[in-house]
């Protein structure tokens, strides 16, 4: 454009619109020009229920605020069967004073990974070269085992409610004892973790735990009364 040349219109552009539509007319449309205005447009599907406002009851139901109603978790019977043969010392506040058979009691034993010998290779209650549990504290078996966890040491019993040992309220053959063999491990254990309590007239080095037990020092095994 010249200089002096006016430019007419009121908004200063020197084509007229029909110039713009003539040029648009004669402009030869691209592929993909053409392409996207044939392609049809896509639909949104909305479903209505998603849309419709949810109830009272559907807003409680996903609601993450705690109630005051607990909830169990599910647990199958064979894992509860096996957590309660392992975990024993729950019995302790209710059912330590029952007294167990030898099998049962044994087979407590073993669960918790104590083992249990007898000299005779007997269980009988009457002959006191067996090695009985018939009749033991349901608390002394858990007690037992509790030891057991706590020490990290092999035990093995040696001695229960068979007849021989001295009798008494607190005795073998009332449930409340058990003999377990020495060895370094549980030897150690009961002595660094377990206060001094005197010496027994027999002479037996007495230790005493928190919860009352009481570990006799005796000359080939421990004599230990769980109260």
């Amino acid at each position: 454009m010249a200089a002096g040349d006016e430019i007419t219109g009121t908004t200063g552009w020197p084509f007229s619109d029909a110039d713009e539509q003539e040029g648009a007319a004669n402009e030869p449309a691209d592929d993909w020009t053409t392409a996207r205005r044939r392609r049809p447009a896509q639909l949104t599907v909305i479903d209505p229920p998603a849309m419709a406002p949810r109830s009272p009851a559907t807003r409680s139901a996903k609601s993450r605020v705690r109630t005051k109603v607990a909830r169990m978790p599910r647990v199958r019977p064979r894992a509860a069967l096996r957590r309660s043969e392992d975990d024993l010392t729950r019995v302790l506040p209710r059912f330590g004073a029952m007294h167990m058979s030898h099998a049962l009691a044994t087979g407590w034993l073993r669960s918790g990974g104590v083992r249990t010998k007898s000299t005779g290779n007997c269980s009988s209650k009457q002959v006191h070269h067996c090695t009985s549990l018939d009749s033991v504290r349901t608390g002394t078996i858990a007690r037992m085992i509790e030891l057991k966890r706590e020490s990290g040491c092999p035990i093995m019993v040696t001695g229960g409610t068979e007849a021989g040992h001295a009798p008494g309220q607190y005795s073998h053959g009332n449930g409340y004892k058990l003999d377990i063999s020495h060895n370094t491990c549980i030897d150690r254990h009961i002595t660094r973790y377990h206060a001094k309590a005197g010496v027994r007239s027999d002479g037996a080095r007495l230790y005493r735990s928190g919860s009352g037990t009481v570990f006799a020092d005796e000359s080939d095994h421990w004599d230990i009364l769980f109260r």
